[in-house]
């Protein structure tokens, strides 16, 4: 132990990395109350309520003013804030690209699991949402699969919501931003009695800023979006609750802004092509959580049912010539449902034990048409081209975790297992119409299944002093499981090859936590290693996208995060990951050695945050905070070849507050400092060089200013 410690110690100075976070960017409160939160939070990640210093585990905890910029943000803006999080800003909220530790992916399932009031979401096109009501977001790094199972291979995000009040309240918000952003939410609170409800509302509107040259200089990624939310929570005499919720989101957003990298390179944001492009989406849930804690047993339980409907129009060659547009139609329903009990009160030892299962039925129709230019992708005469991708999919787990503590002062042991079963069966068919035909002729017709299962273990010690000083150690399995494409992309043949297979990793991890005695100094550290098998990775074909398992990896890398009030009322604010991770094996030879793609070398997040009380107007408290996120080096491509440098964004933050309104002003990237989000090869460049490489800018600087008022009984 003496040794471990030492080692760690030493380490963590060099190469560190976050742990638990309540970073303040745009606060009411002081920092110093800040810092002591982070102390007093409970965190419910772990399925029960903890104090995240007795997590053995990279944890963030994120309240809503830590979130820096944007009048209503979203899980994007979290990015270089949380050590070793990224996720893309551009694209669509179909696929947006999530990273943590280097280990991610572009398509497909995520490799992080979403948790929202306790109700699982599956699919990356419902990660991103308005957090406009809530009480905190918790992200812990690292595989979570004993506890929440295949959608978190290398972590969770789950975020609570605002509970219902006991009493009547009333707050609305408006805000206005560059390019014409609007932004507008009403919360209302109306208890009864032991019946607490809550009504929510938002409503989001952007022009864009990207302007495509083929449309008369048409905006090409505008976006317009509203949010419905109900929650009612029913207290009994008998210590039940159960929590009533219901949630509609629909948005509209414009699509992908890519075009040639040279062309962007001067101009930064036009676009030029053929075909208008648009995603739109539409979201249903609805759940009911319930709980009961007796003099022995607690137990809890959540059922919910989701449906989503959405439909994707593309360019899908994004230049001016007619070559290939796609139009593709998803419509999913998705129940889940989740049991667990453990010891109504905390002892020597303490565990969790339940059970999980979940159906989903997701259907995708897709649509391909080839223009008069199809001859620089296609060398078959094909016009159009139909696909229809019905999967099914089922599973069950079982899952236990054990916590001993005071094995000796101090000392507690955690050991945690689950078994995962899954079942998928594919219906796939498609059909072409050829030049020269009037109807379609059959070319694929498929249908098969296929399971998967694992075992999945963590282990964890962690040592603590005087509730100041805390280390840990974690090993833990990490799993995702396989399943199928939407299209067949090999035309070339009739032999349908939809299939992808599992991947998994092994997380190794050792970190500390420390709050100083006068709680004006935290230091969050962790340093770890991942060996990653059989990765599922993202592919463009000559069709569309698809997944395929390319080879194993391994990331290595820390991570810090600190807070230190060093001088009255202000504070310093640096949080910093770092991680290298690469392929030592590969199906193609060549690109062993190289960088995993979209996971930046480092993410990091440095400022400073001054709070002044104030008696002025209604307003109690003055904060402003200036702040810098830096972002690594990033490959986009398995080759290495297309490559975004280290990139630093310089952002501005002021507010006042009072009891019954709110200022917000803000600013991001204010220097306008120009890099890519993203960059491909573009298929038709093999005929057509000057359309190769391609890219989409980041955004530009932005500016806005929000006002709220609340009414209180």
């Amino acid at each position: 132990m003496r040794l471990f410690i030492s080692v760690l110690l030493l380490v963590s100075v060099r190469l560190t990395h976050a742990q638990t976070t309540v970073t303040c960017f745009s606060s009411a409160d002081s920092v110093y109350n800040s810092i002591k939160e982070l102390e007093e939070i409970v965190v419910t990640a772990e399925k029960r309520e903890l104090n995240p210093k007795d997590i053995p585990a990279a944890l963030t905890v994120i309240t809503p003013r830590n979130i820096p910029g944007e009048n209503n943000p979203d899980l994007r803006n979290l990015s270089g804030i949380v050590p070793n999080f990224y996720m893309q800003e551009g694209g669509l909220k179909l696929s947006t690209p999530i990273y943590i530790r280097g280990i991610g992916t572009v398509s497909g399932t995520p490799p992080v699991g979403l948790y929202v009031d306790g109700i699982p979401v599956f699919d990356k096109n419902a990660f991103v949402f308005d957090l406009y009501d809530i009480r905190q977001i918790e992200i812990l790094r690292g595989p979570q699969t004993t506890l929440y199972g295949r959608n978190s291979i290398n972590g969770l995000i789950h975020i609570s919501t605002n509970p219902p009040k006991q009493a009547f309240f009333l707050q609305a918000k408006v805000g206005y931003a560059s390019y014409n952003a609007r932004n507008y939410n009403l919360i209302l609170h109306l208890p009864l009695r032991n019946f607490r409800q809550k009504f929510s509302f938002a409503y989001n509107k952007a022009e864009g800023y990207f302007r495509n040259l083929y449309d008369s200089n048409r905006k090409s990624n505008p976006s317009d979006s509203y949010n419905l939310h109900y929650q009612g929570n029913l207290y009994t005499d008998n210590n039940w609750k159960i929590a009533i919720g219901a949630d509609f989101n629909h948005s509209f957003d414009g699509g992908y802004a890519y075009h040639v990298l040279d062309s962007l390179r001067i101009n930064r944001y036009r676009v030029n092509y053929n075909t208008p492009s648009s995603y739109k989406r539409d979201l249903l849930s609805s759940s009911v959580n319930f709980s009961k804690k007796g003099r022995v047993l607690a137990l809890n339980g959540v059922s919910s049912y989701s449906w989503s409907k959405d439909k994707q129009m593309l360019d899908a060659d994004f230049t001016h010539l007619d070559v290939f547009d796609n139009n593709k139609k998803s419509r999913q329903h998705l129940f889940t449902q989740e049991i667990n009990i453990q010891p109504s009160k905390s002892g020597n030892i303490t565990w969790t034990a339940g059970a999980f299962g979940f159906y989903k039925d997701l259907t995708n129709n897709y649509l391909a048409t080839f223009g008069k230019d199809k001859a620089y992708l296609l060398p078959l005469s094909i016009e159009q081209a139909k696909y229809k991708n019905n999967t099914l999919t089922w599973g069950i787990a079982g899952y236990g975790q054990l916590t001993v503590n005071n094995l000796w002062q101090g000392m507690s042991f955690t050991a945690g297992l689950r078994y995962d079963y899954e079942k998928a069966d594919l219906h796939y068919r498609d059909s072409m119409l050829f030049e020269g035909t009037s109807r379609f002729m059959q070319y694929h017709n498929s249908k098969e299944g296929k399971t998967f299962r694992a075992w999945l273990p963590k282990f964890s010690l962690l040592q603590q002093w005087n509730d100041r000083l805390s280390l840990y150690l974690n090993i833990s399995k990490g799993y995702k499981a396989g399943g199928y494409n939407i299209i067949v992309n090999d035309m070339s043949t009739q032999r349908v090859d939809l299939e992808y297979q599992k991947e998994q990793l092994w997380n190794y991890e050792a970190g500390l936590k420390y709050f100083s005695r006068n709680k004006k100094l935290n230091l969050n550290a962790a340093v770890f290693y991942i060996d990653w098998k059989d990765q599922q990775i993202f592919v463009m074909g000559m069709m569309g996208p698809g997944i395929k398992n390319a080879g194993d990896a391994r990331s290595i890398g820390g991570e810090i995060d600190m807070q230190w009030e060093f001088l009255p009322r202000l504070t310093f604010l640096f949080s910093a990951g770092y991680s290298n991770s690469q392929y030592y094996h590969n199906l193609n030879p060549s690109h062993e050695g190289n960088r995993i793609v979209m996971a930046p070398e480092f993410t990091g997040n440095t400022g400073l945050m001054y709070r002044k009380p104030i008696k002025w107007a209604g307003f109690s408290s003055f904060s402003a905070a200036t702040t810098v996120n830096g972002f690594g080096t990033q490959y986009f491509d398995e080759a290495n070849l297309l490559k975004q440098s280290p990139y630093f964004l310089w952002n501005l933050d002021f507010s006042m507050s009072g009891k019954y309104v709110e200022i917000h002003l803000w600013g991001k990237n204010i220097l306008d400092k120009a890099f890519f989000t993203y960059m491909l090869n573009n298929p038709v460049g093999g005929k057509l060089p000057q359309y190769f490489n391609m890219g989409q800018s980041g955004a530009p600087s932005r500016f806005g200013a929000s006002i709220l008022f609340r009414i209180n009984k």
